[in-house]
């Protein structure tokens, strides 16, 4: 008697949710003003949030860093250079595609120390698109959200809401950093 064993591999798909948000930040903001250097988006920082100097320390691609006041959390704000690569998947794929080279440049840059945390979220904010995406250190205990976007004269961005353990004091709870990484990203014009 003969038999055949089927090996069935796993596939992983990508799923994509979508989601509109209200246009209104959810926590009191500041007049604290997030400029790129093309000046082709902006942003607004929350209320009692300041810019810390990174230009030595960071990424070239880093244009903007903002701390809370306990230094709890960061807002980094980076462009994604443009070469024919990334336009080309795009092009093809859109933000989802920008989100997945986002994420594949944090993973390199960690040497595999982070991974996707969840699914890739669409973002509409009025005629505004982001892709939204988690990612985690290698212990899972403290996850980051990123999301990307084009401006109007066809440049990517990132904007990362960053937790960080420099103070010993405590994190704000995750219902309190989604309303922040949320009202920051509702005063992003791009």
């Amino acid at each position: 008697m003969s038999g055949c064993i089927v090996v069935k591999h796993k596939t992983m798909v990508e799923e994509n949710v979508e989601v509109t948000l209200n246009p209104k930040p959810e926590i009191p903001m500041s007049d604290k003003l997030v400029r790129s250097k093309k000046g082709d988006m902006i942003a607004f920082l929350p209320k009692d949030w300041f810019f810390v100097d990174v230009e030595e320390k960071a990424s070239a691609d880093i244009f903007a860093v903002a701390v809370n006041p306990d230094y709890t959390l960061s807002a980094v704000f980076s462009i994604i250079k443009k070469n024919d690569i990334t336009d080309s998947i795009v092009a093809k794929e859109g933000l989802l595609g920008l989100a997945r080279i986002c994420l594949d440049r944090h993973e390199k840059k960690t040497a595999g120390a982070v991974k996707q945390v969840g699914k890739y979220t669409t973002i509409h904010l009025g005629t505004l698109s982001f892709t939204k995406f988690d990612f985690s250190n290698s212990s899972g205990s403290m996850v980051s959200q990123s999301a990307v976007f084009k401006s109007s004269i066809n440049q990517y961005y990132e904007y990362s809401l960053i937790p960080m353990n420099i103070t010993g004091k405590p994190l704000p709870s995750q219902i309190e950093i989604d309303k922040i990484f949320r009202s920051i990203m509702t005063t992003i014009q791009y």
